[in-house]
């Protein structure tokens, strides 16, 4: 009986022992899972630390830039950095294999053996434990490089340490750096940055154990997995840019301009499809290093002409039929002379647009706004030209518009504004203005990008985005797209007319350093702004070239009309002529023998048949006649850009296209 009371009272002591024991190892559970609980931040991270664990942070892959059609403009590359532990490597190993190596090395890097030898021996008497030896190397030459002697002990043995680091390319670098843009330590620009957020994608976070020797180890599971950027597609057409970027390097080169910009906008949809910006180096040459098209608000000049007058007609004030006295080309406006090239007498409001008259203009203006200004700013506000459009690309200049009530306000500012003095736009405000006119009254925004695609997938596709639904009612539209196609054919952009298709538009020719009172060294701006053909318009376009050399030109008619000019010619080149049917039998490949056009059409300014023939001759009797030929591919001729027969104007461009 006394022994089995014992027995009940040590299993009862025994139970409590455990009972305690478990109750303390909750407890030390509870304290642990506390501590976890409390521990943020910082602290969570020192906690890591101190027991060899740390977060580590993964890129997610950025997604890719695209043209229009799917060239591909921006991509992310991996680079394969080596260096080399000295100090893991064994004497016996080194001293066997070092000379096979720096041969190896050698024969890849075009350096002396005795180089890379001296290198290394060098480094290992200082115990380097991180010798660089090469930075982005490709994929296929890091597979190469660690196979070389030595090497190919791997790490531990033969001391090859192996990084990799993600950069991104531009794979049309000289025609857009930087509209293509960036995002890095240098900041935002361009696509890059406007779309940033899209192509980043979002980092990966996860665990990794310290395995000594500097080498962490992953563990297996992700805290957060990294998820790759989504690719863009931008609105860019990526042959038009490059035809947009030759023709304005062309032009900047031969009048030694400053610089300048181009911006090609689709009349329908508000895509803009080129976008040029290039400034001129010490050495002549020039690079994209600025986004004047979209962040310099300068003084349009006469380009503004069309919004002054088209405010006023919507106002009721006038039509093209108008009519107002110029007198003799000088004309006094409260103590300020205003000036036109010549003394045009009366005009109507056609023939201020078609002789670009600063005081028809300066006239019509101060008749009808000059007693109530907010009138004319508040079709201004309206129309967007007071106020940034808001595009996507980072950078947008803010339009500079001075009104009554400022310091700088007096009776002479709004007839100078009416001419487009006293006043700063961006060139892709004005493009959007004129794309407007292009596309019955209707504004759009400009519009960058296309559609994203997620992994391959299309996520969202953007739509024309209206800003305006109607400047203006349509007659009025269609009388000013008649006085712009006249400034063209009769006006001060004659020097563009031809008779393969329409060309609307507006010279503007802006003096720039004021402070030259004597005239001495005056410098301009000169642009072209418009849209083509005129009758059934597809392209608007802006040209703007800045500071141009006087002694070779400065009128918006010599200086960027050419540029627009063979813009629109290529764009034409892209449409399938037929030929005229009285030319189709007459002009067969049979028949058709280089010496004949040679001798018919050399004093006749005539476009030949070249169709069919090797491109070296085409090219060669072409240019013979004055005519600027360009051309893509290699071969004979398939297609030429001016209809056979067709009358041309010396200087004019001609595009071939050859194929095998």
């Amino acid at each position: 009986m006394i022994a089995s009371t014992k027995n009940k009272n040590n299993i009862v002591i025994k139970g409590w022992v455990f009972a305690g024991l478990l109750a303390v190892w909750a407890v030390f559970i509870i304290v642990c899972m506390f501590r976890i609980n409390i521990i943020e931040g910082v602290d969570l991270e020192r906690f890591a630390e101190k027991n060899n664990f740390r977060l580590d942070t993964v890129p997610a892959e950025r997604g890719n830039l695209y043209a229009s059609n799917g060239a591909l403009m921006a991509t992310t590359v991996t680079k394969h950095n080596i260096y080399v532990d000295l100090s893991v490597i064994k004497d016996d190993l080194f001293d066997k294999e070092i000379h096979g190596l720096a041969d190896s090395l050698s024969n890849m890097f075009s350096k002396p053996s005795s180089y890379f030898y001296k290198k290394f021996s060098t480094e290992r008497k200082k115990k380097n434990r991180y010798m660089m030896l090469v930075k982005d190397l490709d994929y296929e030459g890091y597979q190469r490089l660690k196979k070389f002697p030595i090497f190919n002990k791997g790490q531990n043995r033969g001391g090859f340490i192996h990084e990799t680091e993600s950069k991104r390319e531009l794979i049309v670098e000289d025609i857009g750096v930087r509209t293509i843009g960036y995002d890095d330590r240098r900041g935002k620009v361009g696509l890059e940055g406007a779309y940033s957020d899209l192509l980043s994608g979002i980092e990966g976070r996860r665990w990794e154990q310290f395995m000594g020797r500097g080498k962490w180890k992953p563990m297996k599971s992700w805290e957060q997995e990294p998820q790759a950027g989504s690719s863009v597609y931008t609105t860019i057409d990526a042959d038009l840019q490059m035809v947009a970027y030759d023709a304005l390097y062309k032009q900047l080169s031969e009048f030694e301009a400053q610089h300048g910009s181009v911006v090609v906008m689709e009349v329908k949809t508000g895509k803009i499809r080129a976008i040029v910006n290039l400034a001129r180096k010490k050495d002549g040459t020039y690079i994209d290093d600025y986004n004047y098209a979209v962040g310099e608000a300068a003084e349009p000049g006469s380009t503004f002409k069309a919004v002054s007058l088209l405010a006023t007609m919507d106002d009721g004030f006038i039509d093209k039929n108008t009519t107002v006295e110029t007198g003799n080309g000088s004309y006094k406006f409260y103590g300020r002379t205003i000036n036109d090239t010549h003394g045009y007498g009366t005009l109507t409001v056609d023939g201020v647009i078609k002789k670009s008259s600063n005081i028809g203009t300066a006239k019509i203006i101060n008749k009808y706004y000059g007693e109530n200004p907010k009138a004319f700013f508040k079709k201004l506000d309206a129309w967007h030209m007071t106020s940034p459009l808001g595009i996507d690309i980072l950078g947008e200049g803010a339009p500079i518009m001075h009104r009554p009530g400022d310091k700088v306000w007096s009776n002479i500012t709004l007839p100078v504004m009416g001419y487009g003095y006293g006043l700063r736009v961006t060139p892709i405000q004005m493009v959007t203005f004129y794309n407007a006119i292009a596309n019955n009254g209707k504004m759009l925004k400009p519009l960058f990008m296309d559609k994203i695609t997620k992994k391959g997938e299309p996520d969202k596709n953007f739509e024309p985005v209206v800003l305006v639904e109607k400047l203006t009612s349509l007659e009025n539209i269609k009388q000013m797209q008649e006085m712009l196609r006249g400034a063209v054919e009769q006006g001060t952009g004659r020097i563009i007319s031809n008779s393969n298709y329409d060309i609307a538009g507006k010279t503007g020719t802006a003096r720039v350093d004021y402070w030259k009172k004597d005239g001495k060294g005056m410098q301009y701006r000169a642009s072209f702004a418009g849209y083509f053909p005129a009758e059934n318009p597809k392209y608007s376009c802006i040209v703007v070239v800045h500071k141009p050399n006087t002694a070779k030109g400065f009128y918006g008619g010599s200086v960027t009309a050419p540029v627009f000019k063979k813009i629109a010619d290529w764009v034409y080149s892209k449409t399938p002529i037929p030929l005229p049917n009285n030319l189709v039998k007459k002009n067969t490949l049979k028949e058709f023998k280089k010496e004949d056009i040679i001798n018919v059409n050399q004093s006749k300014n005539i476009i030949p048949n070249v169709t069919g023939h090797v491109g070296s001759e085409a090219v060669q009797v072409l240019e013979n006649l004055g005519l600027d030929v360009q051309y893509t591919g290699v071969g004979r001729v398939i297609k030429q850009s001016i209809p056979v027969g067709t009358k041309f104007k010396k200087g004019e461009t001609i595009y071939l296209t050859l194929e095998g």
